[in-house]
């Protein structure tokens, strides 16, 4: 394998961590202690960072190196040429060991992923970067089975046979819920309620977010409604649509397959044993734990990208409480909006395909 591979000598790596990482690369099909970060594919280069358990751990958002609180934490990076790594995993199919919560942003996905964590026998992988932008290189490169199969076997990797890979994309990657090759992952949707979700999406340095997010011209065609149907210029209507988007998306794939179920944010938050369920639904493995719950406790006080301030769901609720009361008429409205698209009783709604502490 050495002669097959390059390492980019623009990472200035020191001559002992290359070395390394050749010793690395011996065990890279199975092994995940080199993660791929970035993709290039014009440049036929990919990036990688050295991981260890600890690393993974503590990286509660895997986009870069060291991009500040909770991203991704490694001792150093470096590239290989892409298609030395296609040809690695060329005769590998994807053989499914994983587990993946889809999200549609602001609904405590973090949390519930770190929460797992501490109880179950799981590498996480937290909003990594290659499975948010996976549709992206599918749509955008030739030879895209290729570059699937490729990044699907790397994000399919652990550090020992009982353990399983739990996907935690962002909401970016809510598509990958249309493609063959997850139909056989199970998987849990975490959704917010509609009000709570407004209300989040109305925060400061966050109505930029919400209004860059979709195209909301696209989401009226999809419900079949003109573009002056719906105030498209108002945060709470961005919020609404895209928030009914995932809805109709969940409410359909879920109807074709049964390992696909919802979670309430607001199950999650009231009582975080539902996690229990949530482990035998992703047919996750429980692990001997002798600090758990001193770790949850910890998780359930203080904020779960960060670890840095306190936070819980008292002063969670009474944040967004407050932003629902200075923009009342704007979400009321976009909850009667919302009843119409898509024909439902929005208060205390809830799937049908839901996790419920009560079966």
């Amino acid at each position: 394998m050495k002669n097959n591979i390059n390492i980019d000598i623009s990472s200035n790596l020191p001559k002992k961590d290359r070395k390394n990482i050749l010793s690395l690369l011996k065990t890279i099909k199975t092994n995940p202690s080199l993660f791929p970060y970035e993709l290039d594919i014009e440049k036929n280069k990919i990036n990688f960072v050295k991981m260890s358990r600890e690393h993974y751990r503590k990286s509660f958002f895997i986009l870069a190196p060291g991009k500040g609180p909770g991203h991704l934490k490694s001792d150093f990076s470096f590239s290989l040429y892409f298609d030395d790594v296609k040809n690695i995993f060329k005769d590998m199919s994807y053989k499914n060991k994983s587990a993946i919560i889809y999200n549609h942003g602001f609904c405590c996905s973090t949390l519930l992923s770190r929460l797992l964590e501490e109880s179950f026998n799981i590498l996480s992988l937290k909003e990594p970067p290659l499975i948010n932008t996976l549709k992206h290189h599918l749509d955008n490169n030739k030879g895209a089975e290729d570059v699937k199969n490729t990044i699907f076997c790397l994000h399919n990797r652990s550090f020992n046979k009982k353990q399983k890979v739990l996907w935690k994309p962002s909401d970016y990657a809510f598509d990958l819920i249309e493609h063959t090759e997850v139909l056989s992952i199970p998987s849990i949707y975490l959704y917010s309620p509609l009000r709570e979700y407004i209300a989040s999406c109305s925060k400061e340095k966050r109505t930029e977010w919400i209004q860059n997010r979709a195209d909301y011209k696209k989401i009226l065609k999809e419900f079949n409604l003109s573009e002056n149907a719906i105030d498209i210029s108002k945060t709470a209507n961005q919020a609404m649509l895209y928030w009914c988007y995932f809805a109709k998306k969940f409410k359909y794939y879920s109807s074709q397959r049964s390992n696909i179920l919802a979670l309430n944010s607001a199950t999650l938050l009231s009582d975080y044993k539902i996690i229990y369920k949530v482990g035998k639904h992703l047919k996750l493995n429980k692990r001997l734990n002798f600090f758990k719950q001193r770790n949850l406790n910890k998780l359930l006080s203080t904020y779960s990208k960060t670890d840095d301030y306190k936070f819980n769901k008292n002063i969670r609720s009474d944040l967004l409480n407050e932003i629902i009361n200075n923009n009342k008429k704007d979400i009321i409205n976009a909850e009667m909006l919302a009843e119409k698209i898509l024909e439902i009783d929005i208060k205390d709604f809830k799937f049908e395909n839901e996790i419920k502490w009560r079966a």
